[in-house]
């Protein structure tokens, strides 16, 4: 993974799987390769989550969102990012939701903040701020993820997740989907 954050912010992100070869890249107010998809379970999402705190997401969705909700316990944060998105690679796990609650190290998490931003997505702490790429090495507040939903909705003020209000105000194709509104300009290119 490769980000560029300027002043803090990041702007530019690359995840790269080595494996199927597959490369998704994207700058904000500047292009990408990749795309959100059309459509996101708002309702019961899936929700993908680190492999090693899987439990304790597990209780707070289940919580938030009713037990027909569904956890998938995956490694790197690049790949739980990529399963927001609308990839070409097949082995790619498909989820609504990336929740992370522990403490993360910003480098693992830039590239793909970078992308969800450059797509009109979101990457904030629990708590709903923003996440700053100066300073510390890391964030203690967990992290919540997403792509066409409201992503503020989604908040409590105390780190919580909630489901009142989240349904995106563009919401013309029913309860448990979202259109896509924003297109995404692909180019071709090496950085």
């Amino acid at each position: 993974m490769v980000c560029v954050a300027v002043n803090g912010k990041p702007v530019l992100g690359v995840i790269h799987k080595p494996f199927s070869e597959y490369t998704a890249w994207a700058m904000v107010d500047g292009g990408s390769n990749v795309r959100a998809r059309t459509s996101y379970n708002q309702r019961t999402p899936s929700i993908v989550v680190s492999r090693s705190h899987s439990g304790m997401v597990k209780q707070v969705a289940l919580q938030t969102f009713g037990n027909q909700t569904t956890i998938i316990p995956a490694g790197g944060a690049g790949y739980k990012v990529l399963a927001l998105l609308d990839v070409p690679d097949k082995s790619q796990e498909k989820a609504d939701l990336y929740i992370h609650v522990t403490y993360i190290k910003k480098w693992d998490i830039c590239a793909g903040n970078a992308i969800l931003k450059a797509l009109g997505g979101h990457m904030t702490t629990l708590n709903g701020e923003e996440i700053s790429y100066t300073g510390s090495d890391g964030i203690e507040g967990g992290l919540l993820a997403s792509i066409r939903m409201n992503h503020q909705a989604l908040m409590l003020p105390h780190g919580h997740l909630s489901l009142e209000n989240a349904i995106a105000p563009n919401d013309m194709t029913g309860p448990n989907s979202l259109p896509l509104d924003i297109l995404c300009q692909t180019e071709t290119g090496i950085f």
